[in-house]
């Protein structure tokens, strides 16, 4: 709660969205999007100020499945990063402020409570500072762009395992925890072994 605030609506599913899009007054000073999916329409973005959170340092780790790109990459230190969305570049907007996220944990489960955390500390600050908080606009050129992962990408092969350490094959077991499709192990008749969680013990 922030008395600074005042919410006009809170809008839950997409089907939510398009019945109340058009129910908004002009003064909104912005809509924030949170673990938004959907493309934002031209219209929206050109009415209102439309701004979002990103699991990542951005620009690095634009576009799909940032959290799990940047597990598997073994990056511990990261940010979530307060954007505006835009209907044209994908996550490529003007930046606003970030705020340290730690990917440190056995499971998805466990880095979403470290999300939330500094997803809200990061929110915090933005409503204190808006509207004297100017954003920057990020180098494209930097950073990285990244393809949402698919279902096929979590199969674990006999060669993978053998070209990778074991700090490496546990960074990708944590990534594709529950609620991502699972790591897994295939046999010739097409039934999977699947890694549901993983624990790393480094030698002392």
């Amino acid at each position: 709660n922030n008395p600074r605030v005042n919410i006009v609506a809170v809008i839950k599913t997409y089907e939510d969205y398009q019945a109340n899009v058009n129910k908004w007054k002009n003064d909104i000073d912005f809509i924030l999007f949170l673990g938004w999916s959907w493309i934002i329409p031209k219209e929206i973005t050109a009415k209102y100020l439309c701004i979002g959170v990103h699991p990542s340092d951005l620009p690095a780790y634009r576009g799909g499945s940032p959290l799990q790109h940047q597990i598997i990459a073994g990056v511990l230190d990261s940010k979530v990063t307060l954007m505006t969305l835009s209907s044209e570049k994908l996550d490529g907007g003007e930046i606003w402020l970030k705020e340290d996220f730690d990917l440190r944990g056995d499971s998805i489960a466990e880095i979403f409570e470290n999300l939330v955390k500094s997803s809200t500390i990061l929110l915090q600050k933005f409503i204190d500072l808006y509207p004297n908080i100017k954003p920057i606009q990020p180098n494209l050129k930097e950073g990285s762009y990244h393809k949402r992962r698919k279902p096929e990408n979590s199969k674990i092969n006999t060669n993978h395992i053998q070209a990778i350490s074991l700090r490496e094959l546990y960074n990708f077991i944590r990534a594709l925890t529950d609620p991502y499709p699972n790591a897994y192990l295939e046999d010739a008749e097409g039934n999977r072994l699947l890694f549901t969680g993983v624990k790393y013990i480094p030698k002392d």
